[in-house]
């Protein structure tokens, strides 16, 4: 099989984006590069949101409560990216509200302890989407909570790369600058991924106005973050992108409890 198809692609950006043990061999030839491969970021959270609902599903039938289903979901999804994107979400939360100049908010951002305004975001963001989940498996099964994660996980993905080609960088030789930005065409066809994910994923529970909520949810949100981004540091950095794509996750599983 070729080591460069959207195949190779997934199992590379699993390799980025999770700690998944994944063969070797795909890593051992074929194009490596993170920009190119990133048109499978979708596909690769598809995976993860899949796993996700599969412990979510599992724990609801072993008559668990839905709070205890969501919060396993969200642990399974954090310990499977090592909480790379809750990570991102911290940092940038101590770094925006943290210093008033840019040269000290990318400092703080680059900086490994968590801060006051890390930790409560991150008990925001853990809350919203345990209430989230909680809805949607109280208002439509614990079936339909486990899609909207693999859509979730998917469309977030496709947002973070959209964000991460649209804004210039912020910190030259960080770590989205080093690696350098995703071309329009790798843009395309990752976000186009996402879409298809969440037009399967969604519409089953809640309808084309659960798709639309979810799509006009999360480009205000992440519109807004951007501009956020611009004001604050001037671009991204692999930190906002983090935040990125849990902004759009928590903008999906809303999305689809307002049209239940």
């Amino acid at each position: 099989m070729q080591r460069n198809s959207l195949i190779g692609d997934t199992i590379r950006s699993l390799g980025f984006l999770s700690r998944l043990p994944l063969p070797q061999r795909w890593f051992e030839d074929g194009d490596d590069s993170l920009p190119r491969n990133a048109r499978a970021f979708p596909l690769a959270g598809a995976v993860l949101g899949l796993l996700a609902g599969a412990v979510l599903f599992v724990a609801y039938k072993m008559n668990l409560s839905p709070l205890a289903c969501a919060l396993l979901a969200i642990g399974t999804l954090a310990a499977m990216t090592g909480a790379l994107h809750e990570d991102g979400l911290g940092d940038t939360a101590d770094g925006f509200f943290g210093a008033s100049s840019v040269d000290r908010r990318l400092d703080i951002m680059k900086d490994s302890r968590i801060g006051t305004f890390a930790a409560l975001t991150l008990i925001v963001f853990v809350g919203l989407k345990a209430a989230l989940l909680m809805a949607i498996i109280d208002r439509a099964g614990a079936g339909y909570a486990a899609l909207a994660l693999i859509g979730g996980e998917a469309a977030s993905r496709a947002a973070m790369l959209a964000f991460w080609h649209a804004l210039p960088s912020a910190r030259p030789g960080g770590l989205s600058d080093s690696v350098g930005q995703p071309q329009w065409e790798t843009v395309v066809c990752g976000v186009g991924i996402g879409l298809l994910f969440l037009v399967f994923t969604l519409i089953p529970a809640g309808g084309f106005l659960s798709l639309i909520n979810a799509l006009v949810l999360a480009t205000v949100l992440l519109v807004g973050f951007a501009r956020l981004c611009i004001a604050k540091i001037g671009g991204q950095t692999g930190d906002t992108l983090g935040a990125a794509q849990q902004i759009g996750a928590v903008a999906v599983l809303a999305g689809l409890v307002m049209a239940l």
